[in-house]
């Protein structure tokens, strides 16, 4: 629609863009030209543009910015809310970013967002909120309420502070209004959740989900308090946290959104150490051909062997990393209730394999002499199987996160190779000590 209104010689195209929602302006911006985008900004508000650049991904508002004159910029910017603003710096060069921020009047309240790490909460956090002291009355402070109204992102919580700023807790908006003198904050504010300035970014997401809050106070060491973070900027954090996991477990690191070209160079590593992994698949099998030469059956069985100690493995996996980012203390007693999982799973699950091969072989007798002894190394090493991969679905992602690697790195392709390797040595040497 966008394209078609800048194609066309509209003298209301700048009434008509003010009119569209930012977001659905942003998706319309991905799809123009370079011709019709340089057309879209010499018809746009900075207030409009502003909006738009705060629903554009950092890297793309980045490339944005830099290109436009000095008085542009700092008109921009300066309408834009401070935690958008130093997602867009973080996502240039620093000579661009020390240029951006030399042009706007006051930079203090950006620089101190920019300082904190990408995954760390303070670096998602506004300073822009209402505070309150205990000592004001409903009326004065219902006065205040307005008076800073339009300079805050969100108003349906008030936060409370002492006199050195120390957190306290919040009044919601709906309270305040309710309430008559002569009472006062003291009387109104509750106790609230809050979260760390260097807390992980994940942490906070979680913390607000779990407390269902629109707005979560975010505190220095001293308990000072420093902003808050909306919702709105939790949905996004857990939108980019979950497609990044999605990714790393998929061993597909950052490749959504890209060329061709570079999808494939970017995964292209990952492969080449998954085909490595994959090679001890290949020789084992290899070491145990005399066994599969006296004993061909073992080869069909070969696939449900891997395939379901991979898939428990996967599974252990997910529960993991959720209990990682969730609730980390319980970790430990997670792993235990897994590979009682996998003993009980297994139990049944070899069970079922047991008879199953039995039949099998049975029906084909010229596949196998010892029909018994065959259905018991398939129900066996499917049991055992199902013990080992929850261990080894926790402890790689475990390992992962003691050396400081991500532990979703620890993706499917890579707990399957490694649990497909397992299962080979317990299968097939089960086999030759029993078939042999």
């Amino acid at each position: 629609m966008i394209k078609e209104m800048l194609q066309a010689e509209n003298k209301d195209l700048a009434l008509k863009l003010e009119q569209i929602h930012a977001h659905d302006l942003a998706q319309s911006f991905l799809l123009l030209n370079e011709e019709e985008k340089t057309r879209l900004f010499r018809f746009i508000s900075d207030e409009k543009l502003s909006e738009l650049m705060s629903y554009l991904e950092p890297e793309v508002a980045a490339d944005i910015l830099v290109n436009f004159k000095t008085a542009q910029q700092k008109a921009v910017v300066e309408i834009m809310e401070p935690d958008d603003v130093a997602d867009i710096l973080q996502a240039m060069d620093e000579s661009d970013q020390q240029q951006i921020l030399s042009v706007i009047e006051d930079s203090h309240e950006i620089q101190s967002l920019i300082q904190y790490d990408e995954e760390e909460t303070g670096s998602v956090m506004t300073h822009l909120v209402i505070k309150l002291t205990p000592d004001l009355d409903v009326k004065v402070a219902t006065k205040t309420v307005i008076k800073l109204a339009p300079e805050v992102e969100a108003v349906s919580t008030l936060f409370v502070v002492d006199n050195e700023d120390r957190f306290l807790g919040v009044i919601p908006l709906k309270k305040l209004l309710k309430s008559q003198p002569p009472l006062t904050i003291q009387d109104l504010y509750e106790e609230s959740p809050f979260v760390y300035d260097h807390d992980s970014i994940t942490y906070t997401v979680y913390h607000t989900r779990n407390h269902d809050i629109s707005e979560m106070p975010v505190l220095n060491k001293d308990h000072q308090l420093l902003g808050m973070v909306t919702l709105d900027d939790v949905l996004d954090v857990y939108h980019e946290e979950a497609t990044e996991d999605f990714e790393k477990l998929a061993s597909l690191p950052e490749t959504i959104e890209q060329s061709a070209i570079k999808t494939a160079l970017s995964r292209v590593p990952w492969l080449l150490l998954l085909l490595l992994i994959s090679t001890p698949i290949a020789l084992i099998t290899t070491m145990f051909e005399e066994t599969l030469a006296m004993v061909a059956i073992l080869v069909i069985f070969q696939p449900l062997i891997l395939d379901t100690g991979g898939n428990v493995a996967t599974q252990t996996l997910a529960v993991t990393l959720k209990m990682y980012v969730t609730n980390e203390e319980e970790v430990a007693k997670n792993v235990k209730r897994e590979i009682m999982a996998g003993l009980i799973n297994g139990l049944v699950i070899g069970l079922i394999a047991f008879l199953t091969t039995l039949l099998f072989a049975s029906i084909n007798p010229n596949i196998s002499h010892n029909a018994v002894l065959v259905a018991f190394v398939v129900g066996f090493s499917l049991w055992l199987t199902v013990i080992f991969a929850p261990i080894v679905g926790f402890f790689i992602p475990t390992f992962f996160k003691k050396i400081k690697v991500d532990p979703a790195s620890a993706s499917g392709p890579l707990i399957t190779t490694v649990i497909d390797v397992v299962s080979l040595v317990i299968y097939f040497g089960t086999a030759t000590l029993l078939l042999m």
